[in-house]
């Protein structure tokens, strides 16, 4: 090349970095073989319980959407990317992902910063990122290929405060001092002026933190009628043990319905209150049909958490059956699409914020070491 004219030489130059750069993402799907999603999540580091759950969602789905027939005769898989849900991780692993031809869609990640710090990867190249966990109200406002399917912090925190006004008027709040949680307690807060109860000490907290004696004593001392934590399973479950080690006798809101949550908060966790997604108590056939379903394969009890990944995996499923299986067809038949099966919602559809139509928050009460339906 150093015989050609300097500017047939730029020219060719980047001819070929388009071409490169075209590889991944721009080239056409398969049209046979294996239909793949991309899932960014927590598999290690402090978050990875929920990738667990995830899986066992994820795995349950799987095998009940081959069995049908996959997607239109094409069997489905996924493409697993550890992010340790750390905005840091996720940007490259969606590049990974935009760059995958055979990926039609990404599921992920676990947390709402973890999922917005890669959305515009995403949203650029035109590849759904389908965060399913993420309740930050401002994870869809980045474009038209962000949905989720998750209750936003808006319908969940004015429920909660909800359930909070039916048994305190006095509470102290504990939130995680990440954006999630500040805009959690934020709305928290302002619906508890709104029903005139008193917030009588709050504190955020890290979300690594595992002492939480100290911003606890405070909040003991404040003399609320509740405590409430604005958190996730872990550091919920920490929380209450100490809660009850320096004294605090009253009702707790918080946690999360996840078998780590249960197992590490104990007896401590009995009387617990949280808005939740599911219950095993639920009578609908279908959810008893995935209780089952689940038991025989884990020999565990599902949560919320196994909900969510089963429920993503079969949203995104029928959407690439009703819209193709492409990048652009998971698009459409998102958009097309009226009624999505679902555990969580028995059916539901998509508003034009790309978020559940018509969301529904279920109170759930730690009853004999379990969560239930509060009566």
């Amino acid at each position: 090349m150093r015989f050609l004219p300097r500017a047939l030489v730029a020219a060719a130059a980047a001819l070929a970095l388009t071409a490169c750069g075209n590889a991944g993402g721009g080239a056409a799907a398969p049209t046979s073989g294996t239909v793949y999603f991309g899932v960014s999540g927590p598999v290690t580091g402090p978050n990875a319980e929920y990738g667990r759950l995830w899986k066992q969602g994820f795995d349950l789905a799987l095998t009940k959407i081959n069995a049908a027939g996959g997607i239109n005769g094409r069997q489905v898989g996924l493409k697993w990317e550890d992010s340790q849900s750390d905005p840091k991780q996720t940007v490259p692993i969606a590049q990974k992902f935009v760059d995958d031809r055979e990926i039609i869609a990404e599921l992920g990640d676990f947390s709402s910063p973890a999922s917005m710090a890669a959305s515009a990867v995403y949203q650029d190249a035109g590849l759904v990122q389908f965060g399913f966990t993420n309740s930050h109200p401002d994870f869809t406002k980045g474009g038209d290929h962000l949905w989720s399917p998750s209750l936003t912090q808006d319908t969940l925190q004015n429920a909660n405060v909800g359930f909070v006004a039916q048994s305190a008027k006095k509470v102290a709040v504990l939130y995680q001092q990440t954006d999630w949680g500040k805009t959690a307690f934020d709305i928290f807060a302002a619906g508890a002026k709104r029903l005139g109860i008193e917030i009588s000490y709050s504190s955020a907290f890290l979300p690594d933190s595992t002492d939480f004696r100290p911003i606890l004593i405070n909040a003991r001392d404040s003399k609320p009628d509740a405590v409430v934590h604005l958190g996730y399973g872990p550091d919920g479950a920490l929380m209450v043990k100490q809660l009850r080690d320096v004294g605090f006798t009253g009702q707790f809101f918080g946690g999360q319905n996840t078998p780590e949550f249960l197992s590490l908060a104990g007896p401590a966790a009995e009387g617990d209150i949280i808005t939740g997604a599911f219950t095993t108590d639920d009578p609908r056939p279908e959810v008893q049909e995935f209780v089952q379903a689940f038991q025989a394969a884990y020999r565990e009890t599902p949560g919320d958490f196994n909900v969510y990944a089963y429920d993503a995996l079969t949203t995104v499923v029928a959407a690439a059956r009703a819209g193709g299986a492409t990048r652009e067809g998971v698009q459409q038949g998102l958009l097309s699409t009226k009624a999505f099966p679902s555990i969580q919602f028995g059916t539901f559809s998509f508003n034009d914020q790309r978020r559940p139509a018509d969301p529904k928050v279920r109170e759930l009460v730690v009853t004999g070491g379990k969560f239930v339906l509060k009566s």
